[in-house]
C-alpha cells in the first residue's frame, strides 16, 4: 500500500512508524452531497468496506460530511481510496474540518487541513495534519469540478476538547436515552444539562424528576433519536448544531 504523509499544505514527508489510536469518526453521523447506488456515506466509516467506500453521484462539487457528535482537538486525518478503477474519483479532494453545521449556520468556523494529490493509486493512504485553533465537531471532505467522491475509508485522529460556546439544546417530551454512557443524579434539568456540557463529549441527555438517590440524569454521545426510546417520565434534550 503507498501511503502519502502530508503535513499542513501539501508537503510530502517520510515517516518510519504511524501510529494510529481509535478513529473517533467510527460510529458517527456521516452524510453526503448525494449518493450513487448503495455506497451510502456511513461506509467510509467502517474499514472493513474499505475495498468500496462511500461514493456520491456527480455534483460540482461533491461533499462527504460526518457529524463528530462531541467536540475534539484534531491531530490528523487519513483518507484511503479504494482497491479499483473508483480510486480516481478520490483526486484532488481536499478536507476541512468546522465547529458548527456549515448547511444551518453562518458563523462557521473552518480550517483547511489538506488536498489529495491530482494522482492516486489503488489503496492510497493520504494523512493530514489539521491545526485548527477551535473545537471541531466536523469533518468535510470536497472534490471540486463536475464528478464524483469516492472515499474507501476515513480516520480521523483526535482527543476530547472543551467546547468553548454556551450550549443550548431542543427539548422532547416522552422520550429518554436507552444506551447512555452515563447514569446519574442531578436536582434540576438544568443541572443535568451542567453535567453534560462538563463530560464534553456528551451531546445528548434525558431528565426526570425523581428522588435524589435515583439515577434521573442520563448522558450519551450517540445519535439521537437512535439512541432513545419512548417513555412518557422523560424528556430528551438534544445539542443544537448551530449555537
Amino acid at each position: 500500500m503507498l501511503v502519502r504523509v502530508l503535513v499542513g499544505a501539501a508537503v510530502g514527508v517520510t515517516i518510519l512508524q504511524k501510529v494510529i489510536g481509535e478513529n473517533i469518526a467510527f460510529g458517527k453521523t456521516a452524510k453526503q452531497s448525494t449518493t450513487h447506488g448503495e455506497y451510502n456515506a456511513s461506509i467510509a466509516l467502517d474499514e472493513i468496506y474499505s475495498n468500496r467506500g462511500s461514493t456520491t453521484g456527480l455534483g460540482n462539487p461533491s461533499w462527504w460530511e460526518v457529524d463528530l457528535r462531541g467536540y475534539f482537538s484534531i491531530s490528523n486525518i487519513t483518507l484511503t481510496a479504494v482497491d479499483m478503477i473508483w480510486n480516481l474519483h478520490m483526486r484532488n479532494a481536499f478536507v476541512e474540518v468546522m465547529d458548527k453545521d456549515v448547511s444551518l449556520c453562518s458563523d462557521v468556523q473552518v480550517a483547511w487541513c489538506g488536498n489529495v494529490s491530482s494522482t492516486v493509486a489503488s489503496e492510497e493512504e493520504f494523512t493530514f495534519t489539521c491545526n485548527a485553533t477551535f473545537p471541531v465537531r466536523f469533518v468535510r471532505v470536497t472534490r471540486p469540478g463536475n464528478d464524483r467522491l469516492n472515499i474507501g475509508h476515513i480516520d480521523v485522529q483526535g482527543v476530547v476538547a472543551t467546547q468553548r460556546y454556551r450550549s443550548h439544546f431542543t427539548s422532547t417530551a416522552n422520550r429518554k436515552v436507552s444506551f447512555p454512557s452515563l447514569a446519574t443524579s442531578a436536582v434540576t434539568a438544568g443541572a443535568c444539562g451542567i453535567l453534560c456540557h462538563k463530560s464534553h463529549s456528551c451531546i445528548d441527555f434525558s431528565y426526570r424528576t425523581a428522588a435524589s438517590t435515583e439515577a434521573n440524569c442520563l448522558l450519551t454521545y450517540e445519535e439521537v433519536p437512535l439512541n432513545s426510546v419512548a417513555d412518557h417520565a422523560w424528556r430528551m434534550y438534544t445539542l443544537a448544531s448551530c449555537l
